[in-house]
């Protein structure tokens, strides 16, 4: 009879492990996909369906779909949703253009994808995450100085950190950026290790800026940091005071790069040279195409973008309200950029003008109120009484900050590459996190 009774409670204890290890495999799986980021897409996209399998294998769905409707994210994903629907029926699909329309479609349903990570309970693997996430950091700078040794092999797995691959080559220096940020951050409040900390941050922080080739991961941790030196001063003179100063040192380099003579070639793959010296080749290069377009004259490759703002903004003016459907602008752009540099792009370079162009105003309107549900949660978070939920509130105002920044110069949520990326950072502050 002891046996029998030793058994049966063996068999109990065994159950409620396995039941455990099951409900936790989710946050598990969810802590370790910020390493996925720096590498190639096809490693995250795997981590991501690993992740759908072990939220189905934990079960749980009740209470998934009760913090999924407690969520402060909810409503505003999907009134973003609902517009391109509304949109989509009544723009119709473009008959030139079809074979595009479904991947335009299903590229404004990119939070969508957070649903599922936001259904994941808060808890100690967030945390985890963060640190998983500044180690990837760590990795990708080592990467960089490996390859500017060349000791990096230009295979797959590596060729982001050796080839300048566009989106995914932006991608790693926007996540090193805000890597770099969120362990700043870190430092008010865990002091443990302090001069590892202070070297991770210093040793990303220089191989963003001088190796990672991208001007907007670059210009995005300067603005974090200023966030940071804001929020460490608290309201005061001090407070507006920092801006001027920063707004008067932009100046004077300004007027600096438009008083040098113009550089043989802006255009840094030819360019055989020190890190640092590229890094200023491109601030001088970025510095005079902007006067030049200004003043009507004509912009390289370099300045290509802003040649693709203007005439986006042109198709815009055509019907700001509705927008042209979706899908549309690739077409529209083309036709009115026929013969210039710019005719073959595929993006405008910029969300708020695709979504100016494609949804009018609404559709703008509908993603400037997901960003501000961020903001709004980020200032609800930092009065929270739970000091983990309090912690978590500045990774999420930056993670907003560098999506509003990024849309300014890249297609942060038209590429799978970046919106992705997004939306497994977004998780970790978020998740479990209700509305009240």
């Amino acid at each position: 009879m002891d046996n029998v009774r030793v058994s049966s409670v063996d068999a109990v204890l065994y159950r409620d492990a396995a039941q455990g290890w099951r409900q936790a495999l989710p946050q598990q799986i969810l802590s370790v996909l910020p390493l996925t980021l720096f590498f190639p897409v096809g490693v995250m996209y795997f981590g991501v369906l690993l992740f759908y399998a072990g939220l189905l294998v934990s079960g749980g769905f009740v209470r998934k779909i009760q913090r999924l409707r407690q969520s402060p994210m909810l409503l505003p994903i999907f009134a973003l949703s609902l517009v391109s629907v509304v949109i989509a029926a009544s723009q119709g699909m473009p008959d030139d253009n079809a074979r595009e329309f479904w991947p335009g479609f299903w590229h404004y349903q990119t939070y969508l994808f957070l649903l599922p990570f936001i259904t994941v309970a808060p808890g100690i693997w967030q945390r985890r995450a963060m640190y998983v996430f500044f180690a990837g950091a760590v990795v990708a700078a080592s990467l960089f100085v490996a390859n500017a040794f060349h000791l990096l092999p230009a295979n797959t797995l590596f060729r982001s950190y050796v080839v300048y691959e566009g989106n995914k080559s932006i991608l790693l220096g926007i996540l090193m950026a805000v890597a770099a940020a969120w362990m700043l951050h870190e430092l008010r409040t865990h002091r443990d290790h302090l001069l590892w900390r202070v070297l991770a941050i210093v040793y990303v922080a220089a191989a963003l800026i001088l190796l990672a080739k991208t001007r907007t991961a670059s210009l995005l941790f300067v603005l974090l940091c200023v966030i940071l030196i804001l929020r460490q001063m608290g309201w005061s003179w001090r407070t507006f005071a920092l801006p001027l100063v920063l707004l008067a040192a932009l100046f004077g380099g300004w007027k600096y790069a438009l008083s040098l003579p113009p550089p043989p070639t802006c255009e840094i793959r030819l360019v055989q040279a020190g890190p640092w010296e590229i890094f200023k080749l491109r601030s001088i290069c970025t510095i005079q195409q902007l006067r030049d377009f200004s003043q009507g004259r004509k912009v390289n490759e370099d300045g290509m973008r802003l040649e693709i703002y203007r005439i986006t903004a042109d198709i815009i003016a055509d019907d700001p309200v509705a927008g042209h459907g979706i899908a549309s602008w690739m077409p529209l752009y083309q036709e009115k950029a026929k013969g210039l540099s710019s005719a073959t792009m595929t993006t405008p370079h910029n969300d708020y003008l695709l979504y100016l162009t494609e949804l009018g105003v609404f559709g703008l309107l509908a993603l400037l109120g997901i960003w501000a549900a961020q903001l709004w949660t980020a200032r609800r978070m930092s009065q929270h009484e739970h000091p983990r939920v309090a912690e978590l509130a500045m990774p999420l105002l930056m993670l907003t900050v560098a999506m509003m920044l990024g849309g300014m110069f890249n297609a942060i949520l038209r590429d799978g590459v970046f919106g992705m990326a997004f939306m497994i950072l977004l998780a970790i502050p978020l998740a479990g996190l209700r509305s009240e």
